[in-house]
C-alpha cells in the first residue's frame, strides 16, 4: 500500500479508538513549505517523503502528545529541517572522528553509523533525543527509515515509510506488536508500550 493508504488506515482507526490523538496531528503545511524544507537541507528528498509530509504537520507540541507511530510522534517540515540542521551540527565531530562526512555519506543508506548526517530527514521524535529519520544516502535502500538514537547511532528500521506506517496500522487494527510496540488506548490517546 502506499504511504497515503496506510496513513489513512491509521488516522481512520485512531478517529474510531483515539479521538483525541486524531485530533492533534495538525493539516499540512502546503507544497511550497515542503519544497523549501528540500531545499534547506541540501538533500533530494524521496517521493515517499514528499507523499509523508503531504498529509499533515506533525502534531501539537503541547501534551498530550499525538503518538500515532510506535514510541514517536511525528513532527512537522519546519522542525524537521531545524532539528536535522542542529544534529548535523551537534554531531559533526563525531562525524570528522568515524572518518568525515563525504565517506560516510558515500555508504548505502541504511548503513548503520555511530553519527547524524546530513542524509538523515528527520520525521519524528520520541521527545527525549530519540528521532526516526529518512536515510537519503544511495543504494537499494535509499528512502529508508532509520531510529537515531541520543547516545549515537542511527539503526536501519523500515525499507520505506511505507512499510513502517504499515507495521503501525497493521498493529492498531490487528492488536499485534510493531517492531516489538504494542499499542494500548488511555482516554481517548494512544500511546505505544515496548514488549521485547
Amino acid at each position: 500500500m502506499s504511504v497515503e493508504a496506510n496513513w489513512v488506515r491509521i488516522i481512520r482507526w485512531c478517529e474510531q479508538h483515539a479521538p483525541t490523538t486524531a485530533s492533534r496531528v495538525l493539516p499540512p503545511s502546503g507544497q511550497q513549505a515542503v519544497h523549501a524544507a528540500e531545499a534547506a537541507t541540501g538533500r533530494i528528498w524521496p517521493a515517499q517523503l514528499h507523499e509523508w509530509f503531504a498529509l499533515h504537520d506533525g502534531g501539537f507540541d503541547s501534551q498530550p502528545e499525538s503518538i500515532v507511530l510506535p514510541s514517536n510522534e511525528p513532527i512537522s517540515v519546519a522542525l524537521a529541517v531545524r532539528t536535522h540542521d542542529e544534529l548535523v551540527e551537534l554531531w559533526q565531530d563525531n562525524t570528522d572522528d568515524l572518518g568525515g562526512t563525504e565517506a560516510l555519506m558515500a555508504l548505502p543508506a541504511g548503513t548503520e553509523t555511530e553519527t547524524f548526517l546530513p542524509a538523515f530527514i528527520p520525521i519524528g521524535s520520541d521527545g527525549a533525543g530519540n528521532y526516526l529519520a529518512v536515510d537519503t544516502r544511495g543504494g537499494v535502500r535509499s528512502g529508508c527509515v532509520v531510529e537515531f538514537y541520543k547516545e549515537g547511532g542511527a539503526a536501519f528500521r523500515w525499507d520505506s515509510i511505507a512499510d513502517m506506517l504499515d507495521c503501525t496500522a497493521t498493529a492498531l487494527e490487528q492488536g499485534v506488536h510493531c517492531e516489538g510496540w504494542v499499542p494500548v488506548i488511555e482516554n481517548g490517546l494512544l500511546r505505544w508500550d515496548y514488549q521485547p
